[in-house]
């Protein structure tokens, strides 16, 4: 079935001049993924031309960027700022399946432009109702990160990937299945046939381990001090507010014991929430955050979405609103 969705693929992208991005504050499996698919279609495609273009992004990916520049001196992650709209025949998201998470060049209006949108993503996703969204678009939210798709495509059409490529997969895979957490069997087949002599796994974990800075701490900290428990027969949820790093803030609050950790942070009536849930609750209950949050950020114009052990959601207005209405529905979950 995937093959026929990847002929599908390939054949529509035939010969047209492509711009491949992904959503803003580019992380590791969205940066990876971009520049070996523009690889991939460099070594099967004779005519296409292919631009890359990122908005802005992370500071760990920078750190990994850095990292990795020093493991391949020769690599370069070269992108372009500035893009032609009238070069462009379609556009390829990569990572994300919400037009609203993508920040595209200044001179683009996709409203405008009537350019056809592709998505290759791991994402759950209802029916995509965003402007332009080509049939030939690649989501399928079993895989743990984009970076595995992308792996099985160059597989599939036997394209032979050079060591740091190889490197790059293995790094999207790690860090967005969070180093297997939210990954299955078939996770660390795909990293193990990735791995050669040429590269060592415990390398690769040492260049993606990121020191925290001081106030990553500190937040660390005061999520956990500031976080409320809830209980719900056997399961508990913690639920914490902090300024910054929610996203790692949830995280530890699994870490330290519960099965479902919520931060949220609250600026000029905008909100951020990041929520995680342990591997046993999400398996023995059926709990999909990514589904939660997608189905609340329809209903209050956010931008939610992600897996079934971690997701997030942005938005506009009462904090206190949606946060109540994602704690009915996982208890809801809970209590089946």
């Amino acid at each position: 079935m995937i093959k026929a969705n990847f002929e599908d693929f390939l054949a529509f992208l035939k010969d047209k001049k492509i711009l491949i991005t992904t959503h803003n504050l580019v992380d590791i499996d969205g940066l990876v993924s971009c520049h070996v698919l523009k690889f991939f279609f460099n070594q099967y495609f004779e005519k296409s031309e292919i631009f890359l273009h990122f908005s802005e992004i992370s500071k760990s990916t920078r750190k990994f960027m850095a990292k990795f520049a020093e493991r391949f001196p020769s690599f370069n992650f070269l992108f372009n700022k500035d893009i032609d709209k009238s070069k462009i025949d379609v556009v390829l998201i990569l990572d994300t399946n919400n037009l609203d998470q993508v920040g595209f060049p200044k001179n683009f209006d996709m409203l405008d432009l009537k350019i056809p949108i592709v998505y290759l993503d791991h994402h759950h996703s209802n029916e995509n109702k965003n402007i332009n969204v080509n049939l030939n678009s690649l989501i399928f939210d079993k895989y743990s990160s984009t970076a595995e798709i992308i792996f099985e495509l160059c597989k599939e059409f036997k394209v032979e990937l050079k060591d740091p490529y190889n490197y790059l997969l293995i790094s999207g895979i790690l860090t967005d299945s969070g180093f297997f957490r939210y990954g299955n069997n078939d996770t660390i087949t795909r990293v193990s046939k990735l791995l050669d002599q040429k590269l060592d796994i415990q390398e690769i974990f040492l260049m993606l381990n990121n020191d925290n800075s001081i106030s990553e701490k500190i937040a660390k900290i005061k999520g956990i001090q500031r976080v409320k428990l809830i209980r719900e027969g056997p399961w508990l949820i913690g639920v914490t507010r902090i300024g910054s790093y929610e996203a790692s803030v949830a995280s530890i609050l699994i870490k330290v014991g519960f099965d479902v950790g919520i931060a949220c942070s609250e600026k000029k009536n905008e909100y951020r929430i990041c929520t995680r849930a342990n591997k046993k609750v999400c398996l023995k209950t059926g709990l999909h955050l990514g589904k939660i949050l997608e189905e609340l950020s329809n209903q209050c114009e956010g931008r939610g979405g992600g897996h079934e052990g971690a997701a997030s959601i942005n938005g506009k207005g009462a904090l206190a609103n949606i946060l109540d209405k994602i704690k009915e529905k996982i208890v809801k979950i809970l209590n089946k």
